[in-house]
C-alpha cells in the first residue's frame, strides 16, 4: 500500500510538472520541444516524418494524461478530504520550488560567457 502511495505521487508530480513546463514561454520552447527539434535535425527528418512522430507523441500525451487521471481518481478514493488537501498543498509548494528553479535558470548567464 505505501509503494503503491509513492508511486502514485510521484505519478502525479512528474505529470503536474510536466504541465507547469508545458506553459511556458512560447519565444522559449520546453525542453521536450527543443530535443525533438535537435533529433529531428540531426536524423535529417522529412516532413512527414515529423508528422508522423509528432502524431505518436500526441497519442502518448493523451495516454499517460488518462493513466494521471486515473490514478489521481484512485488516490482520491483512498485518501481522507483532509489527505487530499494536504496531497495538493505539497503539490503547490513543489510546482513553485520548480517555477523558482525556472526562473533562476532564465536568469543565469550561459554558460562559458566570462568577462
Amino acid at each position: 500500500m505505501k509503494k503503491t502511495l509513492i508511486a502514485a505521487t510521484l505519478l502525479l508530480t512528474t505529470g503536474l510538472s510536466g504541465a507547469a513546463m508545458a506553459g511556458s514561454n512560447h519565444d522559449n520552447p520546453p525542453p521536450r520541444e527543443r530535443g525533438f527539434e535537435r533529433m529531428a535535425e540531426e536524423l535529417q527528418l522529412s516532413d512527414e516524418q515529423k508528422a508522423q512522430l509528432e502524431q505518436i507523441r500526441e497519442e502518448e500525451r493523451e495516454k499517460f494524461k488518462t493513466l494521471r487521471d486515473e490514478s489521481k481518481a484512485r488516490f482520491d478514493a483512498v485518501l481522507t478530504a483532509e489527505q487530499r488537501q494536504k496531497m495538493e498543498e505539497l503539490h503547490e509548494q513543489r510546482r513553485e520550488r520548480l517555477e523558482e528553479r525556472r526562473e533562476g535558470r532564465e536568469h543565469r548567464k550561459p554558460r562559458g560567457d566570462c568577462e
